[in-house]
Order: C-alpha cells, then sequence, then structure tokens
C-alpha cells in the first residue's frame, strides 16, 4: 500500500470517528430540528471521507463518476454546522432568534455551495501520487474561494465579538477553537488557489477535522443562558 494513501485512509477514520462523536452528542440537544440538520449534515460529511478512500485506491470509471458528487460534501456538512454552533452557543443570539430564522441568513452560501455540489463544475484527474482527485474547472476555484472567505470573515467577527462580549472561559474557549478551525481551513483554500501541492496530505482533510473537532467542544457544553 502507498504510504501516501495509507496517510490518507488513517486522516479519514480518523474524520468519520469524530462525526460520529459529533452525531452522538448533537442526540443530547433539546432542539429537535436543530438536532436533525446537525445529525443529517454529519452523516452527509462521513460520505465525503468514504469517498476519499475510494478515490485514492483503484477505482472504476462508474465508481468515479458516481462518487463525485460526495467528494465535496463538506461544504454543506461542515459550513452549515459551523454557523448553528455560534447561535447555540451564544445566548443573546438563541434569544433573539430561533435557529431557522438565523440560518436565513446565510442562505447565500447555502445556496451557492448547494448548486457546486449539484452542477458539479469539476473534472477528474490523476492525482500526482495516488489514485483520483476531483477538480473545479475554469474560474471555478476562484469563486469557491471568495465565497469561502467571505463565510470565514463573517465566522471569525462572531467569534471575537463572543470572545469580548461574553467572559466565561469556557464559552471563550469555544469561540476561540471555532475561530481557529476557520483560520486552518483559509490557509487550506490559500494552498489550493496558489497551486501549491502537498504528497503526503490532502487538502482539506486534516483541517476539516479541526474544525469538526471545534463543533464537538461547542456541542458537548450545555449552552451558557447569562452572560459571563
Amino acid at each position: 500500500m502507498n504510504f501516501s494513501y495509507l496517510v490518507l485512509f488513517i486522516i479519514c477514520l480518523v474524520a468519520i470517528g469524530i462525526l460520529l462523536f459529533n452525531i452522538v452528542v448533537a442526540y443530547r440537544i433539546q432542539y429537535v430540528g436543530f438536532r436533525q440538520i446537525l445529525i443529517g449534515l454529519f452523516t452527509f460529511s462521513m460520505l465525503r471521507y468514504f469517498t476519499l478512500i475510494i478515490y485514492g485506491d483503484s477505482p472504476s470509471l462508474s465508481q468515479l463518476e458516481s462518487l463525485k458528487y460526495l467528494y465535496n460534501t463538506t461544504s454543506i456538512g461542515l459550513t452549515i454546522p459551523t454557523a448553528l454552533v455560534i447561535w447555540y452557543i451564544t445566548p443573546h443570539l438563541r434569544q433573539k432568534l430561533s435557529y431557522i430564522t438565523y440560518l436565513l441568513y446565510f442562505s447565500p452560501w447555502i445556496l451557492f455551495n448547494a448548486f457546486i455540489i449539484i452542477s458539479q463544475p469539476t473534472e477528474i484527474v490523476i492525482a500526482p501520487n495516488f489514485g483520483y482527485v476531483v477538480r473545479f474547472v475554469g474560474e471555478y476555484n476562484n469563486y469557491i474561494s471568495h465565497v469561502q472567505t467571505t463565510f470565514v470573515v463573517i465566522i471569525i467577527l462572531l467569534c471575537l465579538v463572543g470572545i469580548i462580549s461574553y467572559k466565561n472561559p469556557i464559552l471563550q474557549s469555544q469561540y476561540a477553537l471555532i475561530l481557529f478551525g476557520q483560520v486552518v481551513l483559509a490557509f487550506d483554500g490559500l494552498r489550493i488557489v496558489k497551486g501549491i501541492e502537498t504528497r503526503l496530505l490532502n487538502p482539506f482533510t486534516v483541517t476539516e477535522i479541526i474544525a469538526f473537532v471545534a463543533i464537538y467542544y461547542a456541542l458537548k457544553e450545555k449552552p451558557f443562558d447569562l452572560k459571563g
């Protein structure tokens, strides 16, 4: 087995494990619809890592074509939960807005990423080290970069406001870890835009794990109702 593929295989198993932990902790949430959305998105995100494992091996052409729709499921399966956990841990947002109303503010990003997953402006190419990868064609890398940058900036700003506004150390650490997850994802995206290749780590694998760990940490504690 190719060493780089073994590393990818282990990373994908870790990601799937983290998502399983996220599903378990999501079952404890009292908001039924909120809980169901998270569980559905975490399950949807798992499909990306199963797809990466298959793409890294020796898949058939039919497998490549059918699974390409699952290659980037975390574009929705990570971004929406990230936005939702900000609502979940922020007392003022929970008091002022329902999670559905709050989520509507993120509908441009949700619709864009849904369009990308459905329309698949992509091509399947042989990876430089092993297996295959799905790449966006034309200017779509730039479009996606701009859209995701605005999302990251908004999440970082919300986290900074939370850190400043709430003095509870656990709450501040939750915001800080979410913020860190977005920063490392941004650097991963910058690496793709600049065409920087790494033979050992696939883009948006380890960084997505960090972001999902941040979500887990935000969900595992009972949300605070009072300003600390």
